[in-house]
């Protein structure tokens, strides 16, 4: 507000000393500068997908809404961030990601998108495993204590990598059929490749997880901060412990076959907190880079 006043009286002051031309220029000059004092939230990017990530960002603390939903951008690098995810069954459209004063307005474009079915026929004994509740429940609670919590300033700046070398067997999104009757939806990427083979840490960040669960055996989960995680499955060895720091491309484990899995592969996903999210947008650019 004072620099705002400060502006006019210069207008003023120019008015009548320099006439109109000088009083244009400085007008400009001081609307420019009103604008950039002016709160704004931003969304990259602003066309997506289901089952995507957007990255709201904003100069002041803002608390926005979107899908009927809050979130509270958190302090990060001089700014208010934060990763949303986009809702598998979220409608094609426009919608407003608004603040909460229902002041500031940005337009996100749903895109419609297809997921194609993948059917897989396992054994009675492996089937069995989806049934015991009790001891899935029980790793739950070790993976959501694990992803309860994530820094508040992100370990990396660039874009993600690849975390094995392979073939990619099942994308991200699929629609799991299991022996005929339809499953949970495939939220990560499967890369198929021989036992042994390195998984790297796909980007910088700390191990949150490293143990044996019993639907995806020796697993990781790696926290790259401001609520984004990675998680690797089914690996024949861990090289890595929980509360270790690693580096983008380091080796945290071999390849294999562990837990409910009928090949040697790597499950990898991606999570904002504990909702999965297509990881390919991470691994295209630098969330920072978004458009």
């Amino acid at each position: 507000m004072f620099q705002s006043m400060v502006s006019l009286m210069t207008v003023v002051a120019l008015t009548l000393t320099s006439g109109t031309a000088a009083c244009s220029q400085v007008l400009e000059g001081a609307y420019a500068s009103v604008e950039k004092q002016q709160p704004s939230i931003s969304v990259t990017p602003a066309r997506t997908n289901p089952g995507d990530v957007i990255f709201v960002r904003s100069k002041q603390p803002q608390t926005v809404t979107l899908f009927s939903r809050s979130y509270r951008l958190q302090p990060s690098s001089n700014e208010y961030a934060r990763f949303i995810p986009i809702p598998f069954d979220v409608k094609p459209g426009d919608y407003n990601v608004q603040s909460a004063d229902k002041k500031l307005t940005a337009t996100l474009t749903v895109q419609p998108k297809q997921f194609a079915v993948d059917k897989l026929t396992v054994s009675k004994q492996m089937n069995a495993m989806r049934q015991d509740t009790a001891r899935i429940n029980a790793d739950q609670k070790k993976i959501n204590a694990a992803r309860a919590s994530s820094q508040a300033t992100p370990y990396f700046s660039e874009p993600f990598t690849m975390p094995a070398k392979g073939t990619l067997t099942t994308p991200f999104g699929y629609q799991r059929v299991v022996n005929g009757v339809p499953a949970n939806r495939h939220a990560a990427i499967d890369i198929a490749n021989k036992t042994g083979t390195p998984i790297w840490a796909s980007n910088h960040g700390k191990v949150v997880l490293a143990d044996s669960l019993y639907l995806t055996g020796n697993t990781i989960i790696i926290d790259h901060g401001m609520n984004v995680f990675s998680i690797y499955a089914h690996l024949s060895k861990l090289a890595v412990a929980t509360g270790q720091e690693v580096k983008q491309g380091q080796v945290i484990g071999l390849m294999g076959t562990t837990g409910f899995s009928t090949g040697p592969h790597l499950h990898y996903g991606m999570l904002i907190g504990n909702t999965y999210v297509n990881p390919q947008p991470f691994f295209d650019a630098s969330p920072f880079l978004w458009k």
